[in-house]
């Protein structure tokens, strides 16, 4: 069942929602870096994060056009933002990520490639307390903040 669901998912069939509809067929199914702007890219990979992972979610954050991005990193983060959570982040921060977010709007993305534990329970616990919509993808979970997408969980 649940590798029927994936497999129908991750080209986007069966997905209701046009905006995720959009994510999936422009940001995750591309082969390669869209749009010049590659400086997501080059930190994910400078942290280990693997190559598809990083092109991916450098396209989400060219085609939602987010105005900043940051990589565990709570304070200082203005605007509509797209924050990523690796397996070293600091707990204690992420109920201020929440905030900011929901307040200006933007992504969280949680890594979990080889994912541990910990992360895996961190992953859980945010997707229970979360507003808006959040998709899961192998090897990361993003959890949007509009208020226009109704609260649900889609494996794509």
């Amino acid at each position: 069942m649940w590798l029927e669901e994936h497999l129908r998912h991750s080209r986007g069939y069966g997905i209701h929602s046009p905006f995720l509809y959009r994510i999936v067929r422009e940001a995750m199914m591309p082969r390669r870096v869209t749009g010049s702007e590659r400086g997501l890219y080059e930190a994910l990979l400078g942290r280990g994060v693997s190559k598809r992972t990083a092109r991916r979610l450098q396209n989400l954050h060219t085609l939602e056009q987010y105005e900043d991005w940051s990589i565990d990193r709570t304070q200082g983060i203005e605007g509509r933002v797209f924050v990523v959570l690796t397996e070293g982040c600091d707990r204690g921060g992420i109920g201020a990520i929440q905030r900011a977010l929901r307040e200006r709007g933007g992504v969280v993305v949680v890594l979990h490639e080889g994912c541990c534990r910990r992360q895996r329970a961190l992953r859980n616990t945010l997707v229970k307390e979360h507003h808006s919509m959040s998709a899961e993808k192998r090897g990361f979970t993003l959890l949007f903040s509009r208020e226009d997408l109704r609260k649900q969980h889609i494996i794509i």
